[in-house]
């Protein structure tokens, strides 16, 4: 299985959906991640932890996350691991 080679650079605790979103595109370019709109931010986490390169993180997907950004915070701790 493919792991990303690098962190998720960014956070998502002050930003708007639309620049995580643009982000995660940006930097994860050559998988193939959708844009969408806010409102549609769990097709995006589902389409997310879908992917090989991501699935084996074991990352959680947005059911359990009635707001986007704790969704992102998750899965960033997850991938990047804790920072202290």
């Amino acid at each position: 299985m493919t792991r990303i080679i690098q962190d998720i650079p960014f956070l998502a605790e002050d930003t708007t959906w639309d620049n995580w979103n643009g982000s995660m595109l940006h930097y994860f370019g050559e998988e193939p991640l959708p844009y969408v709109t806010e409102d549609n931010w769990q097709a995006f986490a589902n389409s997310m932890t879908s992917l090989s390169t991501f699935s084996v993180y074991g990352l959680p997907g947005p059911d359990s996350y009635s707001d986007w950004r704790d969704w992102a915070e998750a899965i960033i701790l997850i991938v990047n691991g804790p920072t202290s």
